[in-house]
């Protein structure tokens, strides 16, 4: 995929977990919202009740005082390492989520988005330093809150 201008890469190291405990985690859209800052809502469209390739997935994101709706459409599922989308609506480009194994219970989670927001002005003002930070901080937090939550860390 062409390089959007705005790739994003974060890594996070989690112990006391297995990579299907955690990939089991990337696919319950249901608790999304409770680990992922700045992710409102999140739900499958067209019925469905399960992610498989194909299956359209709607978010509302919320960060500095903007509310913004993205549909995406799940492109490849290859449990329990690999999951990615293409942005459909509200953004292009697109992202995913790799699980690899690091050790006994302990997984390497990445993720990568690369994009542009929809409509252009608020692609405009996403790429401005300050949003730019936010996005960032946004998803280092997210990453570890998850990480907290699969090792048993998260009351």
């Amino acid at each position: 995929m062409r390089s959007m201008s705005r790739p994003v890469h974060a890594r996070q190291l989690v112990s006391g977990t297995t990579r299907e405990e955690a990939f089991a985690a990337l696919l319950d859209v249901h608790s999304v919202p409770e680990w992922a800052f700045g992710v409102s809502r999140i739900s499958l469209l067209d019925g469905m009740t399960v992610m498989v390739p194909g299956v359209s997935m709607e978010f509302v994101l919320n960060a500095a005082g903007f509310t913004h709706e993205v549909v995406s459409i799940i492109t490849v599922l290859q449990a329990p390492q690999v999951l990615e989308w293409r942005y459909v609506h509200g953004a292009v480009g697109g992202g995913g989520w790799m699980v690899e194994e690091a050790g006994p219970r302990t997984v390497e989670m990445t993720l990568w988005t690369d994009y542009e927001v929809r409509p252009a002005w608020l692609n405009a003002v996403a790429h401005r330093p300050f949003f730019r930070r936010v996005t960032e901080d946004l998803l280092r937090r997210s990453m570890r809150r998850l990480g907290q939550r699969l090792s048993g860390r998260d009351g």
